[in-house]
């Protein structure tokens, strides 16, 4: 009697044991259902609505018999890619562009009008007359005419400031070469100059002697307007630097290319 109470019991527990396996089984099953439907959701939802219903190799089949939709798609495509290279282009270009004017404002800080016309047509490879390049001009121009006026204000500024140190160590009579050497020196030119330079290689114009020029210029305009300002002895002053050879930070040469 004890042996078949234990066999039904054991007979008990295999029951449950396969039922148990059974629902385990169902549940997979029901996982993987759900997870087809997932996926087939996603897939649709990236399909247009038309397409909804179809699969993808009935969607190329429709459209080998549409190749005009094909090609339009085709189209688009290049037309997205190439307008993201010629995005990439032009701000390579205006880089550029910014560089080189910075660069020719240490060359001359009044060129002849023709100076812009090469620079813009030699960046851009655009025609002078178009309005493009009528808007790089006008630009370049504005550049100028904001690097001039901020670079010889700071120099007045300047001599107002070493006139005021003179004052107060009681010093009297013209400025002396050795005042202006130890005043105006490199760190100095470096400090008003700062706008321009960061184009620069500054070790390049360093090693070929430039910017010694550079600093030689400014002690000139320094002396120059000790008295006040007096623009027409500044502009004379481009003779000293447009010959210079001013490294950009690129190492492109459209600046030293220019007829200055």
């Amino acid at each position: 009697m004890k042996k078949s109470k234990n066999s039904n019991k054991e007979a008990a527990e295999s029951a449950d044991k396969e039922v148990i396996v059974v629902n385990e089984k169902r549940s997979n099953d029901d996982d993987d259902d759900n997870d087809d439907d997932d996926e087939s959701k996603t897939e649709n939802h990236k399909k247009p609505e038309v397409f909804q219903s179809k699969s993808n190799l009935e969607i190329v089949a429709w459209l080998v018999d549409h190749p005009e939709i094909l090609r339009l798609a085709l189209e688009m495509n290049n037309t997205d890619v190439a307008i993201s290279s010629s995005s990439k282009i032009t701000d390579d270009k205006i880089r550029l562009w910014d560089e080189s004017v910075k660069c020719l404002f240490l060359c001359a800080r009044s060129p002849r009008g023709e100076v812009f016309d090469e620079l813009i047509t030699k960046i851009f490879k655009i025609k002078i007359h178009s309005n493009e390049a009528k808007s790089y001009l006008e630009k370049t121009r504005k550049f100028f005419i904001d690097f001039r006026n901020k670079f010889n204000q700071i120099i007045l500024t300047s001599v107002e400031e070493f006139k005021e140190i003179r004052k107060n160590r009681a010093s009297t009579g013209s400025l002396s070469q050795k005042e202006l050497i130890d005043y105006v020196d490199e760190e100095f030119v470096q400090k008003i100059l700062s706008r321009q330079l960061v184009a620069v290689n500054i070790s390049e114009l360093t090693r070929n002697g430039g910017f010694n020029t550079l600093v030689d210029f400014v002690r000139e305009i320094f002396k120059i307007s000790w008295n006040g300002k007096n623009l027409s002895a500044v502009k004379e002053l481009d003779n000293m630097t447009k010959k210079l050879m001013i490294p950009s930070r690129s190492g492109n040469k459209i600046v030293d290319s220019l007829s200055l």
